[in-house]
């Protein structure tokens, strides 16, 4: 049921225009204002604990949903774990902003390209064209494990309040990212929890569908798999993947012109390691691993 879960959400994402206007999570964050407004009055309040309060009553609502649908009848319950885990990707599609991107590379627009770059990133992006060239790309091999991989792996480990929770964590992580107090700080430390194994199966399943030498090149040693910071980790190893793909690049262009062809490289990778995924499922689902 994960893989065909997967596989669906795949599709939907590939092929079912729009879903970014969907996936819109104004409710969370209004939710969130609300239930810290009434917590001061308890006095054992601090971020931790605030954290626990806001994730358990989504978390339980949607486990309490899932059980239901699933009891009175299994079809159901698979139907709404597909559903959650198309919501919870995203929750913009990453093939479409790095081909606007591209697009905008090609045109020479790089007022564009920083615009688009911005969508990618969720943050306010203003460089010049060699330099966006390359954040863009790092930013790629980044995104997709937050858009999709990572959602993939929590719902397989924990079903739909796994793709929700991972879902959250991302979300309050950005919202909180300016903040100081220890809400801010409890939202931070959940994010580096939940993304860190995913993020480990991620530079695996990039070495795998890139250059698995090239990509260990990149790293300090073995103890990086648990010692170094999740995102810096991604992104060190993604290109290093790309390292020869990069160098025949090089062989047939100028060094010093913008490297607007590896935007294009990163995506491809990102869906070798998409593939790499679907086949592990495959293989750990036929063993009888995962149903």
């Amino acid at each position: 049921m994960s893989l065909l879960s997967v596989i669906f959400a795949l599709i939907a994402e590939h092929f079912v225009s729009r879903l970014s206007e969907l996936r819109r999570f104004d409710f969370f964050f209004r939710y969130v204002s609300w239930l810290r407004a009434k917590l001061p009055t308890f006095s054992f309040q601090n971020g931790t604990v605030t954290l626990v309060i806001v994730a358990a009553g989504v978390l339980f609502a949607v486990w309490l949903v899932s059980a239901m649908l699933g009891n009175v009848l299994g079809l159901f319950g698979f139907l709404f774990g597909i559903a959650v885990l198309i919501f919870m990707t995203g929750p913009r599609d990453l093939e479409e902003d790095v081909q606007n991107i591209s697009k905008a590379f090609e045109n020479k627009d790089y007022e564009g390209a920083n615009f688009y770059a911005s969508l990618l990133t969720n943050r306010a992006i203003s460089e010049p064209p060699m330099q966006l060239a390359q954040t863009v790309k790092e930013d790629i091999l980044l995104q997709a494990n937050t858009r999709m991989l990572g959602v993939f792996f929590w719902f397989i480990v924990l079903g739909p309040v796994g793709a929700v929770l991972f879902r959250l964590s991302c979300l309050l992580k950005e919202n909180q990212q300016n903040e100081t107090d220890d809400f801010a700080d409890a939202c931070r430390e959940l994010y580096d929890i939940i993304i860190w194994l995913p993020a480990r199966i991620c530079v695996l399943s990039y070495a795998v569908a890139g250059n698995f030498v090239d990509t260990m090149s990149y790293w300090n040693g073995v103890s990086d798999l648990w010692l170094r910071d999740s995102e810096e980790f991604i992104v060190v190893s993604g290109v290093g993947a790309l390292r020869y793909e990069h160098r025949l690049e090089r062989d047939e262009h100028d060094e010093d012109e913008i490297d607007s062809a590896g935007i294009l490289h990163a995506l491809s990778l990102v869906k070798r390691a998409v593939i790499v995924w679907v086949v592990l499922l495959g293989l750990l689902t036929v063993t009888g691993w995962l149903v």
